[in-house]
């Protein structure tokens, strides 16, 4: 390249000399003085020009070499793109055919289960068509399918209340015995916000002129679920209820599924029979604090169904009214139940205690407090 620069600098010399041969014959001393150094300046500028030439091609040469190495790297980085996007087709040929295989094995599997419902559907059993069964609640589980309980703890959660009972009067009104009789009352299946819980107010004294409504306040059921015990179950073998005062028993237990001699709404029962490990003196067992436990599905969730006596026997002291209050006679020494609020029984409210009012609604006059034997309690483990 350097070479060719000087050939090119010669021929410019010689053709520019060329030009001018006529007309330095003719010039003086002087004028050929002028021109002499006119042509070694454009010399010393073509020099200059060579040098940055020069530099200009020895950064491209270096600019050549690294783009040649980039592109070195640039194909081997290609090369690895291109194995990895090969990879990667294979691979997804490979999971559409292990999915259409396995599409194929489902497709068996729902046609079988159409074929088994087809020829369930072809029986003469008739079954709900409700689709709102939550499956995964513990209970709606386990009524099912009573899988081992290594170790586990729930707490009895109240959901519904089911209060009054089917009545219809049975008389015989006219002439010709044309059976005439009205239902008179049915029960309800309530939510757990349709009552009031009242709690006692503690130590208070009892005086003249005051009412049951001065010693009580209104709760919600959160209130009377915090009275309840809590269960623990270990080994699937021993049955632990825990009171709130820190005391305990223990059962074994055994869990099964009974066809209700009374039909039940031709449903079945799941029924938990608790065995009390405590001993009479004799040595034999006390059969007497045993406890059996029903759960009933009710539309499509199951529950435990509790009554007023099986409540207490849980040490969970929920009362009438008409019994009414339990305090502390300062006179007797002792606890009893206060129905007459006079001042000379010298008595204090213990705080114990839990009363029940429904809630009024559009088809009521008003509220007023409830028996609570009149009640089935319906239970969530939680």
């Amino acid at each position: 390249m350097k070479q060719k620069i000087i050939i090119l600098l010669t021929i410019y010399l010689l053709f520019n000399s060329a030009l001018s041969a006529q007309n330095i014959e003719n010039m003086n001393k002087s004028e050929l003085r002028e021109h002499i150094v006119i042509l070694t300046n454009k010399i010393e500028s073509l020099k200059n020009e060579n040098i940055n030439l020069q530099e200009s091609i020895s950064k491209l040469s270096t600019n050549s070499s690294l783009l040649e190495q980039k592109n070195k790297t640039n194909e081997v980085e290609i090369s690895r793109i291109n194995e990895l996007i090969l990879k990667n087709e294979n691979e997804n040929k490979r999971i559409i055919s292990e999915n259409e295989i396995e599409i194929s094995k489902l497709n068996e599997i729902i046609k079988t289960l159409k074929d088994s419902i087809s020829s369930v559907q072809s029986t003469s059993y008739v079954f709900s068509n409700s689709t709102t069964f939550n499956s995964n609640d513990f209970l709606n589980k386990y009524f099912f399918d009573q899988i081992p309980l290594p170790n586990n703890s729930f707490s009895l959660v109240l959901s519904k209340l089911i209060y009054g009972d089917k009545r219809s009067d049975n008389n015989y009104r006219y002439n010709d015995d044309n059976y005439q009789g009205a239902v008179e009352r049915l029960p309800e299946i309530l939510e757990a916000n349709a009552f009031t819980y009242w709690g006692v107010k503690p130590n208070v004294m009892i005086t003249d002129g005051a009412n049951f409504n001065d010693y009580v306040i209104s709760k919600n059921s959160d209130y009377f679920n915090s009275k309840l015990p809590r269960i623990e179950i270990l080994k699937n073998k021993l049955f632990t209820i825990k009171y709130n005062d820190g005391s305990e028993e223990s059962f074994l237990f055994n869990v099964k599924q009974i066809e209700s001699e009374d039909n039940n709404n031709q449903r079945k029962i799941l029924q938990i029979e608790l065995a009390n490990e405590e001993v009479k003196a004799d040595g034999s067992n006390n059969t007497a604090k045993d406890i059996v436990w029903r759960f009933f599905a009710i539309e499509n969730e199951c529950y435990l169904a509790l009554t007023l006596g099986q409540l207490n026997r849980l040490n969970l002291k929920l009362i009438s009214v008409d019994r009414g209050l339990e305090a502390y006679s300062q006179t007797y020494k002792r606890t009893e139940f206060v129905t007459q609020f006079n001042s000379y029984q010298k008595s204090t409210t213990t705080g114990e205690g839990i009363y029940l009012s429904r809630n009024k609604d559009l088809f009521m006059d008003g509220s007023k407090y409830i028996n609570p034997e009149e009640i089935i309690y319906l239970f969530k483990l939680k």
